[in-house]
C-alpha cells in the first residue's frame, strides 16, 4: 500500500458515516448534529438543519411515519428518541426564520416540473435554490396537491410559501400538459403528477433508483410512480443533484460510499437507561428546557471505537478519513507539513489496538508509520524526535552487539536473543537466563537488537541493515531457534526477519527444574504489552510460569494497550505520554506482573509496584537505572557471556573523557533523564569545551560548555571542584546550530 491510496484504504471505516437514524430517514438528516444541536439549546441552528435536509420541515413533522424511531439504539435504554416532538418543538420555537438567500448566478437552463404537489415542488425549491429557471405546470389552480385535503392544511402552505418566497418559480396553474413534446424548450423535465395522474408512457422505463427514465433529461417520481409522500419528498434533493450534473456533464453522478450505516458496525459502551421526556402540555408540545432535556438523551451513535480506545486518538479527535486525508498532504513533492500534523504523526504508539478494536481492521499505525518512513525518503522528518533512539540503536548494534555459539560447537539449536532493554534494564536476570539456557539446551547468545527503534523513526535504511545483520547471524550460527524475552522482538523479527523461528524465553524456562520463587506478591495483576496482544503463545507461556510458583494473575479489564514507551511518543508527546502511562497504572489497584522491560520502567517511574517475571524466578531488581547505567549493564552482561562462553576477555571501549567525574544532585540527574541526556554526553561536552577552549564563563564562575551532535545541541553548566565537575543544569536544544562564514 502506498500513501496516495490512504483514501481508499480507510474507506470502509464507519466514523462518520449516518447514524442508524439518519440511514432510515428519506431525508438522510443528520440526526446527530440535529439533536446535539437541540440540546444544547441552539434551536434556530437546529431548525436550519431541518429545512435544509427537509425542503418544508413542518410537512415532514407532521406528516413523516419516523422510521429513524425503530432504527434508534436509544430504544433498549429508556425508549426512542421522540423525533416527532422534538421537530415541531424546534419549527415553533425557532419563530419565524427566514430562508437563506444563495447568491450564485443565475443559468440559462430551463426545467420544467408537472405537478404542484409536495414532490413536484420539492424538485422545483431545489433546482430553484441552484438558479435554474424553473416552471411549474399544474392542472388546478394552487398548489399542494394531495396535502390540500389535510386538515392542517393551512400551516403547510404557510411553510410552502416561505420556503418559496426567496426563490423566483413561475407557477402556471390551469395548464394541463397533455403531451410533453410541447415541453421540448427545457432542459430538464420532472414529472410528479400524484397518484393516478398522467405518467406519459414514463413509468415503463424508469429507474427507482434514480428516477430517471427512457427519455433523455426526462425523470419521473411522487404518488405516480407509488412513492410514499415522505420519500417522494425527499426525492427532490436527490434528483436535483443528478439533474444538474447530467445537465453539466452529460453523466450521471458518482454514488456516496456511505449513504448508509450498519448498526451491527456501531461499537456502542454501556449506557444508563434515560426514559423519554414527555412534555407537560401535549398540546403546545415542548418547552426548551423539555427540549433540551429529551435531545439530550441522544447517544450520538457512531463507530469512533479507535477514538474511545486510543489516548492519541482521543486528544486529537479526528476520525480515520481525516487523518488518511492530512497524512496524504503531509507527503511528497508538495507537502503541507505542519506543526500539529507532525505531532500527531509521531504520537502515535504504532501498537495496533486501533486495528484490533476496529469493525473493519483498519491500522493507523501503519499508515502513521508509512508517514513516517517517507518523511525520511524525503528529508522532511523530524530527526530530533529520534535522534537519541537511533543513536542507542547504533550502540546496541556496534560495541555493545555480539554473537556466540555454546563452547566446542559448531552450530546450536537454540540461541538467547534478549533484545535491547533486558540487558540494560535487568543485567543480572539477563545473564542468569542466559546460563539456564545454556546449560539446560546448550543455547547460544546473540546481543543486538530487533531494529524497533529504527521501524518507529521510519529509518528504513537502519532497520534493512540491522535485519541484514540479524539474518547473517543467524544463518552463520546454523539458523537456530531464537530464544526472545521480549513480544517486541517477537513481533519486529516476525516482521522484518520472518525466516527466524522464535520460542518465548518464558516457554523453555517452564522446562527447567529446580527453580524457585525468588520475589512474592499477596497478589498481582497481568499486564500485557500491545506487542504480545495478538501473541497467544507469548501470553499463554508468562501465564503458565506465573502459575507454577503460586501465582494466578488477575487480568486486567482492557489488555494489550501501550504503556505509553512505544513508537518513542515520549520525546513526540511527553504530556500525552504521562497521561496514558498514568491511565494504565491505574487500571489496577494491585502490582503489576509484567514481561516487557519497557513497561516495568515505565510503571516504576509512576511509582506504581511492578515486577517482571523474571525477577520471580532470578532475583528480584528494586530500582529504574539511569541512562548511563543502562550504557554499562549492556557491557556487562556482553562482558558476562564473552567469559562464561567463550572464555574470552572483554575490553571496553574507552573514551578521551572518561576520567572526569561529575557530581550530579538526584533532581538534575532527573532532568537530564526526562531531557535524554546521559552522564557520558556531558562528560564530552565539558571535555570538548575544554580541550578547544570553545566553553564561556559567568560572572558567577558557573562554566558553560557546548556540544554540536548530529541534529542536538547540548549544553552544560557546571563548576569545577577539587572533587570533580558539579552539574548545576543540562539541557538541549533539538536543533542544528551551523556557523556561517561571511
Amino acid at each position: 500500500m502506498e500513501l496516495s491510496q490512504l483514501a481508499t484504504y480507510v474507506g470502509t471505516c464507519a466514523h462518520d458515516a449516518p447514524a442508524p437514524c439518519s440511514g432510515a430517514c428519506p431525508f438522510g438528516l443528520d440526526v446527530r448534529a440535529f439533536l446535539k444541536k437541540a440540546g444544547k439549546g441552539r434551536v434556530s441552528s437546529a431548525y436550519r438543519d431541518l429545512r435544509t435536509a427537509l425542503v418544508f420541515p413542518s410537512i415532514a413533522a407532521e406528516l413523516c411515519p419516523r422510521p429513524c424511531t425503530g432504527a434508534c439504539l436509544r430504544e433498549k435504554a429508556g425508549g426512542a428518541m421522540a423525533m416527532g416532538l422534538l421537530e415541531q418543538a424546534v419549527i415553533r420555537l425557532s419563530g419565524d426564520p427566514q430562508p437563506d438567500v444563495f447568491q450564485i448566478p443565475e443559468k440559462d437552463a430551463g426545467i420544467a416540473v408537472v405537478g404542484a404537489g409536495p414532490a413536484g415542488l420539492a424538485l422545483a425549491l431545489h433546482m430553484a435554490r441552484k438558479k435554474y429557471r424553473v416552471t411549474v405546470f399544474e392542472k388546478s389552480d394552487a398548489w399542494g396537491g394531495s396535502l390540500r385535503a389535510h386538515p392542517k392544511y393551512s400551516g403547510f402552505q404557510q411553510d410552502i410559501s416561505r420556503q418559496l418566497s426567496v426563490e423566483t418559480i413561475d407557477f402556471r396553474y390551469g395548464h394541463v400538459v397533455t403531451d410533453l413534446s410541447e415541453l421540448s424548450g427545457f432542459r430538464g423535465v420532472y414529472v410528479a403528477t400524484g397518484e393516478g395522474g398522467a405518467d406519459f408512457g414514463l413509468l415503463s422505463g424508469w429507474d427507482s433508483q434514480s428516477c430517471r427514465t427512457a427519455r433523455q433529461g426526462v425523470f419521473c417520481g411522487g404518488g405516480i410512480c407509488g412513492m410514499p409522500l415522505m420519500e417522494s419528498m425527499a426525492a427532490g434533493a436527490k434528483i436535483s443533484v443528478t439533474m444538474e450534473t447530467l445537465l453539466q456533464t452529460g453523466r450521471m453522478p458518482e454514488k456516496s460510499g456511505k449513504s448508509r450505516c450498519f448498526p451491527e458496525k456501531l461499537t456502542l459502551p454501556p449506557v444508563e437507561p434515560a426514559q423519554s421526556v414527555a412534555p407537560a402540555d401535549p398540546e403546545t408540545g415542548y418547552t426548551k428546557a423539555e427540549l433540551k432535556q429529551e435531545a439530550g438523551r441522544c447517544l450520538q451513535c457512531n463507530c469512533g471505537v479507535c477514538m474511545k480506545d486510543c489516548g492519541m486518538l482521543a486528544k486529537y479527535g479526528k476520525a480515520p478519513e481525516q487523518i488518511a486525508m492530512e497524512l496524504m498532504a503531509d507527503s511528497g513533492p508538495h507537502f503541507l507539513s505542519s506543526r500539529t500534523m507532525t505531532r500527531q504523526t509521531y504520537s502515535c504508539n504504532l501498537c495496533g489496538n486501533c486495528k484490533d478494536r476496529c469493525p473493519e481492521g483498519i491500522d493507523l499505525g501503519t499508515m502513521f508509520q508509512m508517514s513516517r518512513t517517507a518523511r525520511v525518503a524525503e528529508g522532511i522528518q523530524p530527526e530530533a524526535l529520534h535522534d537519541f533512539w537511533l543513536r542507542e540503536l547504533d550502540s546496541v548494534s556496534g560495541e555493545c552487539a555480539l554473537a556466540l555459539l555454546p563452547p566446542g560447537q559448531s552450530s546450536c539449536r537454540y540461541v538467547f536473543f534478549p533484545g535491547c532493554q533486558l540487558p540494560a534494564s535487568l543485567p543480572e536476570q539477563t545473564i542468569q537466563a542466559g546460563r539456564l539456557l545454556t546449560e539446560t539446551f546448550r543455547a547460544g547468545v546473540v546481543l543486538g537488537c530487533c531494529g524497533v527503534g529504527a521501524w518507529w523513526a521510519g529509518d528504513q535504511k537502519r532497520w534493512e541493515a540491522n535485519s541484514q545483520w540479524l539474518r547473517q547471524t543467524w544463518s552463520d550460527m546454523g539458523r537456530p531457534v531464537f530464544v526472545l524475552a521480549c513480544a517486541t522482538c517477537e513481533l519486529m523479527l516476525s516482521r522484518l526477519v520472518p525466516e527466524i523461528q522464535t520460542v518465548s524465553l518464558y516457554r523453555l524456562l517452564g522446562q527447567v527444574e529446580n527453580l524457585t520463587n525468588r520475589a512474592s506478591f499477596p497478589a498481582a495483576a497481568i499486564f500485557d504489552p500491545c506487542a504480545a496482544r495478538d501473541n497467544d503463545g507469548f501470553r499463554e507461556d508468562v501465564r503458565k510460569l506465573a502459575q507454577r510458583f503460586g501465582y494466578t494473575p488477575q487480568e486486567l479489564p482492557e489488555q494489550g494497550h501501550c504503556c505509553g514507551w512505544g513508537g518513542h511518543m515520549r520525546t513526540a508527546n511527553p504530556a500525552l505520554y504521562q497521561s496514558l502511562a498514568e491511565r494504565q497504572a491505574g487500571k489496577s489497584d494491585l502490582p503489576y506482573l509484567v514481561y516487557c522491560a519497557n513497561c516495568r520502567e515505565v510503571f516504576l517511574e509512576q511509582g506504581k509496584e511492578c515486577r517482571h517475571i523474571l525477577e520471580i524466578l532470578l532475583g528480584t531488581c528494586d530500582r529504574v537505572y539511569y541512562l548511563h547505567e543502562k550504557h554499562e549493564n549492556r557491557l556487562r552482561v556482553k562482558e558476562a557471556f564473552m567469559k562464561e562462553l567463550q572464555n574470552q576477555p572483554f575490553t571496553p571501549p574507552v573514551h578521551l573523557w572518561d576520567g572526569i567525574t561529575l557530581l550530579i544532585d538526584r533532581q538534575v540527574q532527573q532532568e537530564m533523564e526526562a531531557n535524554l541526556i546521559d552522564n557520558d554526553t556531558v562528560k564530552e561536552c565539558i571535555w570538548c569545551a575544554r580541550a578547544q577552549g570553545s566553553g564561556f564563563v559567568d560572572q558567577n564562575g558557573v562554566n558553560l560548555a557546548c556540544l554540536k551532535r548530529s541534529v542536538m545541541t547540548y549544553w552544560v553548566e557546571y563548576t569545577e571542584t577539587p572533587e570533580g565537575y558539579r552539574i548545576q543544569s543540562a539541557y538541549c536544544h533539538r536543533m542544528r546550530f551551523e556557523e556561517v562564514q561571511t
